[in-house]
């Protein structure tokens, strides 16, 4: 069986939450300390592009209340099973309403995934206002994103897990500044395998124009390369910014 899905259908989410959920877990002990250390020690936190739900998960059991959106029903559907005390809804992190709250978090360069087509729809500027605005005073916006340069420390990838393969092929595109994830995943169902493929878009930035965009809707901010003690992956760079 074959199938070409949506971002993170079925089997591709899964296989991510069976998988590839160390970064969120290796994490989230600094995040939360990065939160206490700006005094942000309750109320809401608005995960976007929350996925499975791990990060929401920490945050819930630390006493934040929580609101995850994902575009994909897949991972809602695992998130919603993971934190049932958690609200969680579908959508883009480039159009849903953005409630008032404490703190935003968009991990594992989730900002980064774009179509393929150039839309104004997914301008960083446009939603770091967003963010700002749904920000109380002193709430902060703790994101990371994939750098330019990362094609070239990138090489084509192989995982499997128990009932599940994936291969990754990696290619560029130098005008636009975007790389090119070709997921080819097989997962078991029954006595057979289920083949999918999907295509991923990421838009690759510069530390410096993410900075930029921040201060220039009103944020102070500081990048990062770990949070906490947890590494960011080589050619990811991490930001800290706060609403004064």
């Amino acid at each position: 069986m074959s199938k070409r899905t949506s971002m993170y259908g079925d089997d591709l989410a899964h296989i991510h939450d069976a998988g590839f959920v160390r970064f969120a877990n290796g994490c989230a002990p600094g995040l939360l300390g990065i939160l206490r250390s700006a005094r942000v020690e309750d109320g809401l936190v608005v995960d976007l592009g929350c996925g499975s739900g791990v990060w929401c998960e920490h945050l819930a059991k630390a006493g934040y209340r929580v609101l995850g959106i994902d575009q994909s029903s897949s991972m809602v559907a695992i998130s919603r099973r993971r934190v049932p005390q958690a609200e969680f809804r579908v959508g883009s992190l480039w159009s849903a309403q953005l409630l008032k709250c404490r703190a935003v978090t968009a991990l594992g360069e989730v900002i980064c995934y774009r179509p393929e087509t150039n839309s104004r729809t997914f301008d960083v500027g446009r939603l770091f206002q967003r963010v700002f605005e749904s920000l109380e005073p002193g709430g902060l916006f703790i994101f990371d994103v994939a750098e330019i340069g990362l094609d070239r420390i990138s090489k084509p990838a192989f995982f499997e897990g128990e009932d599940w393969t994936c291969l990754t092929k990696r290619t560029y595109d130098e005008k636009r500044k975007r790389m090119i994830r070709e997921i080819t995943s097989f997962r078991r169902h029954g006595k057979w395998y289920r083949r999918s493929v999907e295509r991923h878009v990421l838009q690759l930035y510069r530390r410096q124009e993410i900075v930029d965009s921040l201060r220039a809707v009103g944020f102070r901010v500081r990048s990062v390369r770990r949070f906490g003690n947890y590494p960011l992956f080589l050619g990811h760079v991490g930001f800290i910014a706060r609403k004064p």
